[in-house]
């Protein structure tokens, strides 16, 4: 049992890692794949063909690849902005392994995020931007108010979806020796000899935490749909009549 409970403190000193890896590779995933959203959606066919190349060839890349990549030229690019910025001394001996490792996942789900922009525009209804249109919206009253609303809440689910993923993957960081969750139970297990138990721990610690997100969103998704769910709707409508009903009824008696 008290090789459970300290593997089990050893892996909890890693969450804030893990969280802080996920919340800014969603992040910056979620510009990035908003920037490739505005190319693959773009009228201008070369510009379109080159977005979607790149989308594909940001998916076909393994997480791992991304991550070794950025980690093995942490002193190539650290050393160039060393030479350029006078002001700036790169330490060698603290490397910013972690905003190297956001940047790898960031860029390795941003074709993902770009999916869910350009299919959540998708299912807003053409004659909605050409009512926009005939109202005398402007481009940005257009999105602002009626297009990126509506497509919030169809890009919930998905967002959902990519985060919790994301959280999964962040695991591969400590390859890169990032101590976040699977960093901290791999460094005692290796330590105890308690291979199975530490990494039993590390499962239940992510499956925990997955379904704390999990439920968070579903209940983000039903508080933002409540207009699309018809019984909702029903409901509301008839509250409403008996309402009018019954002060019609009063308004009778009373005459």
């Amino acid at each position: 049992m008290e090789i459970y409970l300290e593997c089990l403190r050893e892996v909890m000193s890693g969450i804030p890692t893990t969280l802080g890896l996920t919340i800014w590779s969603v992040l910056l995933a979620l510009v990035l794949g908003i920037t490739l959203s505005f190319g693959v959606l773009s009228k201008v066919t070369p510009i379109r063909m080159v977005f979607s190349v790149l989308c594909s060839f940001l998916k076909g890349i393994p997480i791992l690849v991304f991550l070794y990549a950025f980690h093995t030229s942490i002193d190539v690019i650290m050393g160039g902005l060393d030479q350029i910025f006078t002001f700036y001394t790169y330490d060698i001996r603290k490397p910013p392994t972690f905003i190297f490792a956001v940047f790898a996942l960031a860029l390795s789900y941003a074709p993902y995020m770009c999916d869910m922009v350009t299919s959540a525009l998708g299912t807003i209804p053409k004659g909605q931007w050409e009512a926009c249109d005939a109202g005398g919206f402007t481009d940005w009253q257009k999105m602002t108010r009626i297009i990126i609303p509506q497509s919030i809440v169809v890009a919930i689910p998905n967002f959902g979806n990519h985060f919790v993923n994301l959280l999964k993957a962040s695991s591969l960081s400590c390859m890169v020796m990032i101590m976040e969750m699977m960093g901290e139970a791999r460094n005692y297990a290796t330590l105890s000899q308690k291979f199975l138990e530490c990494y039993t721990v590390c499962a239940l610690c992510y499956w925990f935490v997955f379904v704390v997100f999990e439920q968070a969103f579903r209940m983000v998704e039903k508080r933002t749909g409540r207009y699309l769910q018809p019984g909702a709707q029903v409901s509301k409508r008839k509250k409403i009549v008996v309402r009018r009903l019954d002060t019609f009824q009063v308004v009778n008696k009373e005459a």
